[in-house]
């Protein structure tokens, strides 16, 4: 099957607003934010949030691979107006379809081009695009705009400096710091087959339409019970069964609680009337009182005791202490994590969630998988039961290291300190020092006992402080400030004052507590709750209606997960990519003639829907490869992963390099500028370059190999960087070329004469003759010598030996005396006063230009070899 069929195959037991997701990613190549708006709604729609919605899924007459053989995309120049490094302004460098080589020299300009490149096409680091910053004014906003051509378009279309472009954004470019990623970074394959995109992207939609939802989901948090429980009589039915509401909680059975007959309300007003007339002129009257007020005293004094117990210096040592032990033990159970756990694992392994994920296998191992046997079951051909495979003998011997791990003692002293500080924490942060209970209670007091009252209140608010300033330590995670105000104990006022009262309920009793009494006060209460329950009966369904709500949204957020996407993405390019990536990756190494060091690219796994690489030793892959092999050696690495990383595509839009030799020796400068020629026959590529060697190579590659070769040069001149010529500089030049410079330089220097300025003429006369020296000097290497040894080539062209049997004596004379002559007005020869002889003019100075180009002429004439392919 193809990407696309085996992602529609998959796709069929996916959720029904993902398989729309694919059908609009294919159709549109993105989803915008109507889209995932969409999307959310369709998604809420399958679980009752939403109504239901008109639904498109990804089909067979979606599945066209529509990229494939697209027209490849090529440069045609960039124009740089104003605004990048220091550039000069209105400078314009230009492309052509097959191999261009840009040559200046350190500082020239090539990198704010490269920069602008960068901005434009695919490249691993983008860099932000500066002014010139060193002119002292502010800088410019950057101007600067790209012809390109998509295929064979007549005419070219333009990227101007703003937005991405989907076609320039196919070139490719490769630099310095694009090494370094492929070399230190785990890398996904930026060209992938037309599919494999779709499940990032849809990664990309489920993260985006999980933000929707739980946006949604928060504004459902709220809980509108509290203010009704607050007014129910604690421990009747109905707060028991407020307390207990949850979204699966029967409407039915709330509209029945608070529904009173007629007969229900005639009952609660007898009761009431009657609890009213057994306490009027009765003698038990003041004990009932007394009796309540001893229990709301008793109960006041036990809350301040407990408040004062947990706010004791005894009690805030300890949370401090455990919190100082919780630190301890998990470094001590970190050290063991790195000790116990082989290189490899994935992230977290050994965390707090991954313990949870590890004691639930082990409840579902010991209740259903492998009952009555001890976990983690690796024998007699058990599975794993988490993914349910085979246990092979490393699988075995890894669980049998995770519960070592976790049956530690190191590890289960952290667990049991940690939750011994979550409990005592969590005793300060649930702590309450007063309540609307204590209120009323100290209202009552204040009647009677005005000053207990005022100690009490005073002792809860200095502790009230004194819990806010232990929290507060605890929640920044920092020590107890010596100002932490002290503990005021209070409750054994309250318990005197207790004692108090109940001497004098002691001397007013005189028979045991009315049961009959009791019953109606209970039931009193359960009929007040259901009639409270009456009242905001709307108030409880909305909020079960609520509950509903927020667990329907967390389905539809469970169904944003990725990890599904992630594995089939992973299992996919397995199969479509890996391999024929880690293949090409060896070929290009052996093209780089690449084989000292043992190299390879490693699979790293998956993560949000995107599959990674990265280049490791074969024999030591946990050493950093930097760490190991030389400056040269990771740029020719790298040179290599990038050309793999290429074969994985069927695009063969253009590609660009900054320096791609920095570094290397000429061994591998070498082999690195046949490759560029050799791609240069299938695609563009533009070579940026500083170095006459690499450059000269690429040229000889060019001709031998047929590639059609375009020269740029950027110089650095007064009105900036950067300045564009189609023209290389004098040391790069043939024969031919070096004549036609002497020619146009020979009428620079007429013009002078001719206007009456000897002086200059005289220095451009002189170092036009020491280029004319250096002219004859390579006519001899390329016209004489018959190329058989030239400079910056190690290699001697054996065939063209042939040529060099009819050299003359005329023919060294005609060297001999011509070079006799320009070496004659080289700077720094001075001559005697008395034999000083005037500076050639300019017709002597034409002729000894012209002597060089019929000299050439005639023995490429005598050869039979036309002066025209002397432009190599």
């Amino acid at each position: 099957m193809t990407v696309l069929q085996e992602i529609l195959e998959w796709s069929q037991g996916r959720p029904a607003w993902q398989r729309d997701a694919l059908r609009r990613l294919v159709l549109n190549g993105e989803l915008f934010d109507d889209d995932i708006r969409a999307l959310t709604e369709v998604c809420k729609s399958a679980h009752g949030l939403a109504e239901e919605q008109e639904i498109a899924h990804f089909a067979k007459e979606h599945v066209s691979d529509t990229t494939a053989g697209a027209a490849p995309v090529s440069l045609v120049s960039i124009f740089h107006h104003r605004g990048v490094n220091a550039l000069a302004e209105d400078q314009t460098l230009k492309f052509a379809p097959g191999l261009t080589v840009v040559y200046g020299d350190n500082g020239a300009g090539k990198t704010g081009y490269i920069r602008i490149l960068k901005g434009a096409c695919r490249a691993r680091g983008q860099e932000k695009i500066l002014g010139n910053v060193v002119s002292g004014t502010a800088p410019l906003a950057p101007v600067v705009a790209i012809k390109y051509k998509i295929g064979a378009e007549p005419e070219p279309r333009e990227w101007t400096g703003t937005g991405e472009d989907e076609f320039v954004s196919r070139v490719s470019v490769f630099d310095t710091q694009c090494a370094s990623v492929y070399l230190t970074e785990k890398t996904d394959v930026a060209f992938r087959p037309f599919g494999l995109d779709l499940f990032d992207k849809l990664v990309k939609a489920c993260k985006a339409v999980r933000a929707e939802l739980e946006s949604e989901q928060r504004a459902l948090a709220s809980n509108a019970l509290t203010a009704v429980q607050a007014q129910v009589p604690e421990g009747t039915a109905i707060a028991k069964f407020l307390t207990n509401i949850s979204s699966l909680t029967k409407l039915d059975a709330v509209e029945a609680l608070a529904r009173l007959s007629p007969e229900d309300e005639a009952r609660l007003a007898l009761l009431e009337k009657s609890l009213l007339d057994l306490q009027a002129n009765d003698p038990e009257k003041l004990i009932r009182q007394l009796t309540l007020r001893a229990g709301r005293v008793q109960t006041l004094a036990r809350h301040l005791k407990e408040v004062e117990a947990a706010l004791s210096v005894e009690a805030v040592a300890a949370v401090f202490d455990a919190r100082t032990e919780g630190r301890r033990k998990s470094e001590e159970a970190k050290r063991l994590r790195e000790a116990t756990f082989p290189e490899g694992v994935l992230p977290g392994t050994g965390t707090d969630p991954w313990i949870a994920l590890w004691e639930a296998a082990r409840q579902f191992s010991q209740e259903l998988a492998y009952p009555d046997k001890a976990y983690p079951v690796v024998k007699d051909g058990a599975h794993c039961v988490l993914c349910q495979q085979d246990l092979d003998h490393a699988a075995s011997h890894r669980l049998s290291q995770f519960e070592a791990f976790v049956a530690s003692t190191t590890e289960r002293e952290l667990r049991q300190i940690r939750e011994k500080f979550a409990r005592l924490r969590k005793g300060f942060t649930d702590l309450r020092t007063t309540t609307e209970a204590v209120d009323e209670a100290l209202k009552e007091i204040r009647i009677e006992h005005e000053a207990v009252a005022d100690a009490i209140a005073a002792a809860l608010s200095a502790n009230e402080n004194r819990r806010r300033t232990v929290t507060a330590a605890i929640a920044e995670d920092k020590d107890l400030a010596p100002e932490c105000p002290a503990l005021v104990s209070a409750s054994r006022d309250a318990e005197a004052l207790a004692g108090e009262i109940e001497a004098r309920i002691k001397t007013l009793r005189t028979s045991a507590t009315d049961e009959t009494r009791k019953r109606m006060t209970t039931e009193v209460q359960e009929l007040r709750a259901r009639k409270i329950l009456a009242a905001h009966q709307q108030t409880v369904l909305d909020d079960i209606e609520r509950r509903k709500k927020y667990a329907a949204y967390g389905l539809c957020i469970d169904e944003t997960k990725t990890q599904v996407i992630t594995q089939k993405s992973t299992a996919v390019t397995k199969a479509v990519v890996s391999q024929k990536l880690k293949q090409s990756f060896k070929d290009e190494l052996v093209n780089l003639s690449f084989g000292h060091v043992e190299v390879e690219l490693k699979e790293l796994g998956g993560a949000d829907g995107v599959f990674y690489h990265k280049l490791a030793l074969t024999r030591a892959p946990g050493v950093d490869l930097p760490k190991v092999v030389s400056e040269g050696e990771q740029r020719c690495l790298s040179i290599a992963a990038f050309f793999a990383e290429l074969s994985t595509a069927d695009d063969l839009s253009g590609i660009v390099f900054d320096d791609p030799v920095s570094s290397l020796d000429y061994q591998w400068r070498q082999g690195v500028a046949r490759r560029l020629v050799l791609e240069a026959n299938t695609r563009q590529v533009i070579v940026f370059t500083h170095d006459v060697v690499f450059l000269l190579l690429l040229k000889q590659f060019a001709e031998e190999l047929g590639v059609d070769q375009f020269d740029q040069h950027v110089r650095f001149l007064s009105k900036g960087a950067g300045v564009c010529a189609e023209e290389l500089p004098w040391v790069a030049l043939p024969v031919k070329k070096k004549i036609g410079y002497l020619k146009s330089g020979w009428q620079a220097a007429d013009k002078l004469s001719r206007d009456g300025h000897q002086d200059a003429y005289e220095k451009d006369a002189k170092y036009l003759y020491g280029l004319l020296r250096e002219a004859w000097e390579r006519a001899l290497e390329e016209v004489l010598l018959g190329g058989v040894v030239e400079r910056y080539r190690p290699s001697v062209q054996t065939q063209q030996v042939s040529q060099i049997a009819d050299i003359t004596p005329e023919d060294c004379k005609t060297v001999e005396a011509a070079m006799t002559k320009c070496s004659k007005w080289l700077p720094g020869h001075d001559q005697a006063a008395a034999a000083r002889a005037p500076v050639p003019g300019p017709a002597e100075l034409k002729a000894d230009i012209e002597a060089l180009e019929n000299w050439v002429t005639a023995i490429r004439k005598r050869r039979k070899k036309p002066i025209e392919t002397a432009s190599a």
